[in-house]
């Protein structure tokens, strides 16, 4: 699903002494983890195609979705408005939400649960998410973390930066620790 090797980047750089490789394959859950700027974002990111890569390989053989650390909500339009965004690119999903309120009178938490119904789509084996947990309370926690466990157990993948370790939610996941 996704090979690196000898991967660089300036920002990166900055912080780790040396060169990333990582193999993701199908049923793989991996946990990144790192002190804040020590490029966890940065490497998600270059997976996802939004930064370049300018040193080293990085292949990705399957769609992916990815959810990053900016919730990226245009804050004025209603739930019904970014529903029907959505759909128009694929991401119809559901929620129990108020419809006809504005995103910015949600919670941050609930603003997340948003953004993760609209990414966390079985149709994308590959799932990059950037601290997924963040504002989410105990009982959305559990069900983020079960979405992971059985998407995984499908033989997809999930890569997560996060600052928590993945174990009690996920017994077996692979690490890649940046410095």
């Amino acid at each position: 699903m996704l090979i690196i090797r000898d991967l660089t980047h300036p920002y990166i750089a900055m912080t780790q002494n040396r060169s990333l490789s990582l193999d993701i394959s199908a049923g793989t859950c991996c946990w990144i983890k790192g002190n804040n700027g020590a490029g966890k974002s940065t490497l998600l990111k270059l997976i996802a195609g939004i930064l370049p890569v300018e040193h080293g390989q990085l292949s990705v053989s399957v769609p992916l979705s990815y959810l990053g650390a900016e919730l990226g909500l245009k804050t004025h339009a209603t739930l019904k408005e970014y529903q029907r965004f959505t759909a128009a690119l694929g991401m119809k999903f559901e929620s129990s939400l108020p419809k006809n309120r504005e995103l910015k009178d949600f919670s941050s938490g609930q603003k997340l649960m948003i953004r993760l119904q609209a990414t966390l789509r079985p149709d994308r084996p590959l799932w990059l998410l950037d601290e997924p947990t963040r504002f989410l309370d105990a009982t959305h926690e559990a069900l983020l973390w079960g979405k992971i466990k059985s998407h995984c157990a499908d033989g997809c993948a999930v890569i997560v930066a996060s600052h928590s370790p993945l174990t009690p939610w996920i017994p077996n996941y692979q690490t890649l620790e940046l410095n």
